[in-house]
């Protein structure tokens, strides 16, 4: 790509703001929409395409997809220890860059490039739940609160100056997914709004006092029915859609979809099976209620159409 290209593409809409876009998941879609909408993005970095599936095919990521239909350049970078893809960004002269859950750390040299610069969407209620993984780790935590913070970038682990916040409640049966997608939606408004009116924001320090949000670890998904059943329903929700919670039965993994807390009390051991509802003892003497399951290579279904084709014994105790 030529530097002349590149001046000529930016010479098109040189009166709007030009905004280089950073983003790679479903998550990051709704903000760069808005953001096409309303300022001249003049190119996109994500992640590049992975192979996807059991047939591993190569796939683009959701906002690879969208900048393609909007026809804006995309840069997939693997990483910024190569000095042309810093130049890369460089040669687009952005005004502002706009960062959304993109998956790479981005190096200072890139962050004190644009005049307006480096802006995040942040998942969570800054300074809690710094990291990559917020909003699964607010669900998994049974926050009652969740919400977006937009900050102005640093070579630190999201600890720059917090400009704009919204926080939303959190009801003790939505699911990381659900949740995600208002946060979505939310991230994308905030921007616009913290964008056209950036002269009257002042940015306001995080203090030291924070939590970290960690990807999820290998075995965090295996259901512990020593637990109590409340914190095995918040890991119920927060791992759905992705990658579900699990228990062993027989030698198969089950997918635990869908629970509830019941407002019971039961003093059988736990992990035994209290009824044909698929009500569990769990820790403390709580009860949970399994709704919906998935069987290794089969679909999601009901309780009630699972036990129809699947045994459990009443008084059995789930390991």
């Amino acid at each position: 790509m030529t530097e002349d290209f590149v001046t000529n593409e930016i010479s098109k809409n040189s009166k709007k703001l030009r905004i280089v876009f950073m983003g790679t998941p479903e998550f990051a879609v709704p903000a760069l929409k808005k953001l096409i909408e309303k300022y001249d993005v003049v190119a996109v970095l994500t992640k590049e395409p992975k192979p996807v599936g059991r047939k591993m095919i190569l796939t683009k990521s959701p906002v690879h997809i969208v900048a393609e239909e909007n026809n804006i350049p995309v840069l997939t970078p693997k990483s910024f220890k190569d000095p042309l893809n810093i130049t890369n960004i460089q040669m687009y002269h952005p005004d502002m860059i706009v960062v959304c859950a993109y998956g790479l750390i981005i190096p200072e040299k890139i962050l004190l490039e644009p005049k307006y610069g480096c802006i995040n969407i942040h998942a969570s209620i800054l300074p809690k739940y710094r990291g990559a993984n917020p909003i699964q780790r607010a669900v998994l935590n049974g926050d009652r609160m969740a919400g977006i913070t937009i900050m102005s970038m640093d070579k630190g682990l999201d600890t720059g100056p917090m400009l704009l916040k919204e926080a939303i409640p959190v009801p003790q049966n939505m699911t990381y997914g659900e949740l995600e997608q208002e946060l979505s939606i939310i991230g994308s408004n905030l921007i616009v709004n913290y964008i056209d009116n950036r002269d009257n924001i002042l940015p306001q320090h995080q203090t030291n006092e924070f939590t970290l949000a960690p990807k999820l670890e290998k075995g965090e998904e295996k259901i512990n029915w020593q637990n109590t059943a409340t914190n095995i329903h918040n890991l119920v929700r927060a791992l759905n859609p992705r990658p579900y919670a699990t228990f062993e039965h027989n030698g198969n993994t089950i997918k635990l979809i869908k629970s509830e807390v019941v407002n019971e009390q039961t003093d059988k051991p736990t992990g035994t099976v209290l009824n044909n509802k698929l009500d569990i003892a769990c820790g403390k003497g709580t009860i949970l209620r399994i709704l919906s399951v998935q069987k290794s290579g089969g679909k999601i279904i009901d309780t009630k159409s699972f036990l129809n084709g699947y045994k459990i014994e009443i008084g059995e105790i789930l390991k």
